[in-house]
């Protein structure tokens, strides 16, 4: 038998409500269906899987099924919708195309990363959209010297540094002013947050290249930190003298797409829908 896996958004009604549509629906026609809760992992691999909710759902589902190399189908009960496939109004016949087998994959490049600290490991992670390092309760800015492949290129000094997927160029690194890249394309884009230098611009750097971020501040107080955040819903503390190490990752994000909108039409829908 054929294996789906359904992961809903619990804080939204609307998902949480079609979550027992979907499932009946993909029953019906002969599917074992595993609904994940929040921090659950499917117990096996599945053909595909249907995550219910916005972006952000998206991209804790990508990370949740990294190893298994499961595509994603994404039906959007969130705002902007970047990484989904159709909206709730369409999806009974989205879910069919899906089943039918009529729809293409697109591969998304992902980074893996980690934290240096005194020349150990003490944090890694994946991620599908970017990892940020800003001065969260830091009340000054603070220097960040940035590497590519062991070359140092520049040193910025401002609230941090985004570095991003092109994925993930549409999100925090576009407000930051960094550019936008095709969701194909094989590259990473570091980009300052608020520099106090006005030559300082994004880099485009190649996907089989490593960014390095040493992170220097004088001093940091007992009320005071650096945080790392990944793709917006991980966080980790950074000192004096953290290196923050990125490289493409291993496996990539593998979506699930049923029509033929181009990523710049979708990117026009989008950004139309911000200035409504």
């Amino acid at each position: 038998m054929k294996k789906a896996i359904i992961i809903p958004n619990y804080l939204k009604a609307e998902s949480v409500g079609f979550c027992g549509v979907a499932k009946e629906m993909l029953e019906g026609m002969c599917y074992e269906v595993e609904v994940l809760a929040e921090n659950d992992f499917p117990s096996s691999n599945a053909e595909f899987a249907l995550v219910l909710g916005g972006d952000g759902t998206i991209l804790r589902a990508c990370k949740k099924l990294y190893q298994l190399d499961i595509p994603v189908f994404g039906i959007n009960f969130g705002n902007m919708g970047y990484l989904t496939a159709c909206n709730p109004d369409t999806a009974i016949d989205c879910i069919g195309k899906v089943v039918r087998g009529e729809y293409k994959l697109e591969s998304r490049m992902m980074l893996q990363g980690e934290v240096i600290r005194n020349g150990e490991v003490a944090f890694s992670f994946v991620s599908l959209n970017e990892a940020t390092l800003f001065r969260s309760t830091l009340k000054k800015a603070f220097s960040s010297e940035i590497y590519i492949n062991g070359m140092h290129t520049q040193t910025i000094l401002g609230d941090g540094v985004i570095v991003s997927t092109p994925t993930g160029s549409t999100s925090y690194n576009f407000s930051a002013g960094g550019p936008i890249l095709t969701p194909e394309s094989n590259n990473m884009v570091i980009t300052p947050i608020s520099p106090m230098h006005f030559l300082h611009s994004s880099i485009v750097a190649g996907g089989d290249d490593t960014v390095e971020v040493k992170v220097n501040v004088s001093s940091l107080t007992k009320d005071e930190c650096i945080s790392l955040e990944i793709d917006g819903d991980c966080s980790f503390d950074i000192f004096d003298g953290d290196v923050l190490k990125i490289k493409r990752a291993e496996k990539t994000a593998k979506t699930i797409k049923v029509n033929d909108i181009s990523f710049y039409q979708i990117l026009k829908q989008k950004l139309s829908k911000v200035n409504e």
